[in-house]
């Protein structure tokens, strides 16, 4: 049996937004953030954000830490950021590639709607 090691499914926020076609303005901004953002400050948040009890909780202390944030880009940095540490899960359960970037075309798709309303 082949086993992989966890390195092997390490994920950049670059690669999420290509593989889920994440809005090139968004994608542009949210990496700009993510680049000069120390996401070790929010590590405890990040991983609670992955179970799913702790998730409102973990938001409401991301943005709480994250403060202003008019536009959403930092919490949706941050998002994207647990959408990748999640892809480890992902793989580490046998769940395909295809199933995983579908889901996380759910923040693609959020955009779209936002806009369109606004």
């Amino acid at each position: 049996m082949l086993v992989k090691k966890v390195a092997d499914f390490n994920m950049t926020l670059t690669e999420l937004c290509d593989k889920i076609n994440l809005q090139t303005d968004i994608k542009n901004r949210a990496i700009h953030f993510a680049s000069g953002f120390h996401f070790e400050t929010i590590d405890k948040q990040l991983k609670d954000f992955l179970i799913y009890e702790k998730m409102n909780d973990a938001r409401a202390e991301l943005q709480t830490i994250l403060g202003n944030d008019e536009d959403n880009i930092k919490i949706l940095t941050c998002m994207l950021k647990a959408s990748v540490d999640a892809y480890e899960i992902y793989k580490e359960k046998g769940i395909y590639d295809k199933i995983y970037f579908d889901t996380m075309k759910s923040h693609r798709m959020l955009i779209d709607e936002r806009r369109r309303i606004f």
